[in-house]
């Protein structure tokens, strides 16, 4: 190439929020910034929200410096948007589903499509790249058009799947019908414009056309702390047991999980146990489960917490535990590598028989359970070490010794997409 400096666009959905899937975003900045062979500029949209779409959106994440070239672009809304964005502010949450299908229909792209931002942008003598995250696609339908005016590199981050692989969680097989309809051919054009593709499993990677896989890599979902933070404790006071992040309706739909925990707190000490469910407080089919199962007097269940709040419930845990996603088998979520690295017990009650079964399998001392019977065994072994005042954390030996963490991991991504022809 002809300069040794490139400049590096990074189109993001957003970034002032409190999820995994902005900590991902935020260490590829960071990374890019520390390569001085990198300059940056960094593009969110503005669609005037003032309500949660997902779980989270709405807690700003006051310890992230703001790159010095960053802009947030006003989106210039057809009229399905306006009335969307509309209902979404005055809680009309029927009425948003329904215009997100609407838009979908009529303009065959998802209801966060900002256009064509090309007139944002002049050509450039440096090399540049433009770096697209989901899971709004139509930030990649951006990235590509901004990338074929300017002949820029096009860079698309796949966190979920889009019309190769399963169907949205929580998401409806008819919408999911509609998506490949409108967007197969789409998605096709944007992985053949593509110079680098990423996902964060070799699972997602797999669903990709065999034609495209010479220029699909995986860089996994690393932890968000640093070896340096996390200080497990090996006594907690009480019996913890932590679920982390948002969890999805599908995952409930199976409540073994929670009649086994009924059965287990029927002889013990409740008030030395606490059911933590961090982050999950706007699932009202959580709320609901919980009732059913007579669980209120040991459950917690939390907004989204800041950083120091979170860290402190993760580190006086004394056991983990996921639930897997109906009877999807492909799914990888990011909450694991945040397990691993505290190094105590993960649980998942009943197996995917896939991704997570095989993660958490692969690490002695976690626990993969298929029947209630399992499950309260699991429970009591972890209770009566509890009781005995055995250590909660798992041997060293049983975490990868070489597992990073996000920053890490975005260094390694930064690395290569420097390298790229």
């Amino acid at each position: 190439m002809g300069s040794s400096v490139k400049k590096i666009i990074f189109l993001l959905p957003y970034l002032n929020v409190n999820a995994t899937s902005a900590e991902r975003f935020k260490s590829f900045i960071v990374a890019a910034e520390k390569d001085s062979g990198f300059e940056t500029e960094v593009i969110t949209f503005d669609y005037g929200i003032k309500r949660s779409y997902f779980s989270g959106l709405s807690v700003q994440n006051v310890d992230f410096l703001y790159p010095k070239n960053y802009r947030k672009l006003k989106v210039d809304f057809n009229f399905v948007q306006k009335l969307a964005f509309k209902c979404l502010n005055l809680g009309y949450f029927k009425l948003w589903r329904l215009f997100q299908l609407l838009h979908l229909i009529l303009f065959q792209t998802d209801i966060f499509y900002p256009g064509k931002i090309n007139k944002e942008f002049s050509v450039s003598n440096k090399d540049t790249l433009v770096v697209c995250s989901g899971s709004h696609f139509s930030l990649f339908s951006s990235g590509k058009s901004l990338c074929d005016e300017f002949g820029y590199k096009l860079i698309v981050d796949y966190r979920d799947p889009w019309t190769f692989g399963y169907k949205a969680i929580d998401g409806f097989v008819l919408v999911q019908k509609f998506k490949i309809f409108f967007g197969r051919i789409k998605e096709i054009r944007i992985l053949k414009r593509a110079s680098l593709v990423i996902t964060v499993s070799e699972s997602l990677k797999s669903f990709f056309p065999k034609k495209y896989q010479h220029k699909i890599e995986v860089f996994t979902n690393g932890s968000n702390f640093s070896s340096e933070e996390v200080k497990p404790n090996q006594f907690p006071t009480d019996f913890n047991l932590v679920y982390a992040g948002t969890i999805y309706n599908e995952q409930l739909r199976e409540e073994v999980f929670f009649s086994a925990l009924k059965k287990f707190i029927y002889d013990k000490d409740k008030s030395r146990i606490k059911l933590q469910f961090l982050g999950a407080k706007e699932n009202n089919v959580l709320l609901h489960t919980i009732k059913k199962y007579d669980l209120q007097s040991i459950s917690e269940v939390t907004p989204r917490l800041n950083r120091e709040d979170f860290l402190s419930h993760m580190n006086n845990a004394s056991s983990f535990f996921h639930l897997r996603y109906d009877d999807k088998t492909n799914v990888i979520s990011s909450k694991l590598s945040e397990y691993l690295i505290f190094k105590k017990p993960i649980i998942l009650p009943v197996s995917d028989n896939g991704d997570i079964a095989e993660l958490v399998g692969s690490k002695k001392g976690n626990f993969v359970c298929e029947t209630q019977e399992e499950i309260l065994e699991t429970l009591n072994n972890l209770w009566e070490r509890f009781e005995s005042n055995k250590p909660a954390n798992l041997d060293g030996s049983t975490v990868s010794e070489n597992m990073l963490t996000r920053s890490q991991i975005a260094e390694v991504l930064i690395k290569e997409i420097k390298e790229l022809p």
